[in-house]
């Protein structure tokens, strides 16, 4: 067993959704490690890995057993070399579900040792996707409720000023 837990994802951007993730998995790990892939694969990313990256660390500062990294390549292998065999992952549907099950049987399949753990979004974020989040920002619209305040000026930089 390890008290290390692993958030990876590509966080483009990191949402309330993802920042509740982290809060409720920091409480089951004495250290949570958050991953920003930069690697995404077929997913092209708005921000940079830098800009992604930053946010998330603007956005869970005040989580104390927070470390963020950035990683490349696959899930496992990092998992392996920060020693975490727990994977977090946040659902918000049934399509989330689906998707992530087959992802942890993946991930199973590297390294038979890792396991996967589930955290069901709140009710109140399960709206909230990096999508809706990136059109809010290109269009003008508030941010209020959908990113952590202490990064809100940082996305409205980065994602307003795509397009």
């Amino acid at each position: 067993m390890t008290d290390i837990g692993l958030l990876a994802g590509s966080f483009d951007p990191f949402t309330l959704g993802h920042y509740d993730i982290a809060v409720r998995a920091a409480k089951l790990f004495t250290h949570l490690y958050i991953g920003v892939a930069a690697d995404t694969g077929n997913k092209r990313c708005v921000a940079t890995l830098q800009e992604r990256t930053e946010i998330v660390k603007k956005s869970v500062a005040d989580i104390s057993n927070v470390c963020v990294y950035t990683f490349d390549g696959f899930l496992t292998d990092f998992a392996k070399e920060i020693g975490a065999s727990t994977v977090v992952r946040g659902l918000r549907t049934f399509k989330d579900f689906e998707y992530e099950k087959s992802l942890s049987q993946v991930y199973k399949s590297q390294w038979k040792d890792i396991e996967t753990v589930f955290l069901i979004s709140l009710p109140e974020f399960s709206h909230i996707s990096g999508t809706i989040v990136r059109d809010l920002a290109l269009s003008g619209g508030s941010l209020t409720g959908y990113v952590c305040e202490s990064a809100r000026k940082s996305v409205e930089k980065v994602y307003g000023r795509r397009g």
